[in-house]
């Protein structure tokens, strides 16, 4: 395992320099923050944000408790008693951030339409706390793209949970028909380099175990459809899992790469026997980590990618490299 420098963390991870027509963009990335835990990652990602230049949150972001789910002020009260302590207050003051929510953010355990109908009060909360800035195209929920780079880079935030059907239910969704509709058009009409789509839960792995998009066969298939067709490298980043890994998948000839990073702070659940096809690797994670994704961007449309997945030492635990 090899160890980088934090505070050069951009120039190590590719070690390219850049041509004035050429940019580097380099993203962190993690999800399931519950500090109660452990806390031990967090002065290796304060350091690190010094290098990044936006950090996403994927979910499980806070862990609400019984009950904080059905009244804002105390969602809003389980927020600021996560983001209010010193540690976090200082790690949102560097970088730029951006979140997605998942279970834990929107109300109870693998919460779905059937079983929960208080969405749009944590999702006020949400939206309050995070105050997206970039288009939404449903004020119910907080979907929506934001363009990086001079256009070269877009990122996708979808929600997993506003629209969220039972997996056994009559045409099983996670994202919804007017989601995907959106997100279809959206993607179709990009001339991004880079696609990041930002989403709770994996889409590559396999096994149809816990909330992996697996068990929505019919809409995972399509989401790889559409990303296969589409123009430019796509990348998802998600989380959920406790244990992280890097999935890969070719389609049509085309490579769609997935990095999964959790936990940041919550208890870690390394899942090495599960029958994943597309991981890259032997094993998962087994501690706490976050996720780094740089991209050399060129005009050329040759750019390189590089992912890592970090522990509390600083040490890449899984790498991917991707040159022309």
């Amino acid at each position: 395992m090899k160890k980088f420098t934090i505070a050069c963390l951009a120039t190590l991870i590719l070690n390219l320099a850049c041509t004035p027509e050429e940019q580097v963009l380099t993203i962190g990335f993690g999800s399931c923050n519950e500090p109660n835990q452990t806390q031990h990652l967090l002065p290796t990602l304060n350091n690190a944000l010094d290098s990044l230049d936006y950090f996403i949150w994927l979910g499980d972001n806070i862990y609400l408790k019984n009950g904080q789910w059905n009244s804002y002020d105390s969602t809003m009260a389980r927020y600021n008693a996560v983001f209010g302590q010193a540690e976090f207050q200082d790690l949102l003051g560097k970088s730029k951030h951006l979140a997605i929510w998942d279970d834990h953010d929107a109300g109870p355990n693998d919460c779905d339409l059937s079983t929960f109908t208080g969405f749009s009060t944590t999702m006020r909360a949400f939206k309050d706390f995070w105050k997206p800035d970039y288009p939404q195209p449903n004020k119910q929920s907080y979907y929506g793209r934001k363009l990086l780079a001079d256009g070269k880079v877009d990122i996708y935030l979808l929600d997993n949970r506003s629209f969220r059907t039972n997996k056994d239910s009559t045409n099983p969704t996670v994202f919804g028909v007017e989601q995907l509709n959106w997100f279809q058009n959206t993607l179709k009409k990009s001339t991004a380099q880079v696609h990041i789509i930002c989403m709770g839960g994996q889409l590559l792995n396999t096994a149809q175990v816990f909330e992996n998009m697996s068990n929505y066969p019919e809409e995972r298939a399509l989401l790889l459809q559409w990303l296969s067709e589409s123009p430019g490298k796509s990348i998802v980043l998600t989380g959920d899992r406790h244990s992280g890994e890097i999935n890969e998948t070719v389609i049509n000839g085309k490579s769609i790469i997935e990095v999964c990073a959790s936990p940041l702070t919550a208890n870690a659940h390394p899942h090495d026997n599960e029958k994943n096809d597309t991981r890259i690797h032997e094993k998962t994670t087994d501690t706490q980590h976050f996720g780094v994704l740089q991209l050399k961007l060129c005009d050329s449309n040759n750019g390189q990618m590089k992912a890592g997945l970090y522990d509390s030492n600083g040490t890449v635990l899984f790498s991917l490299r991707e040159t022309p």
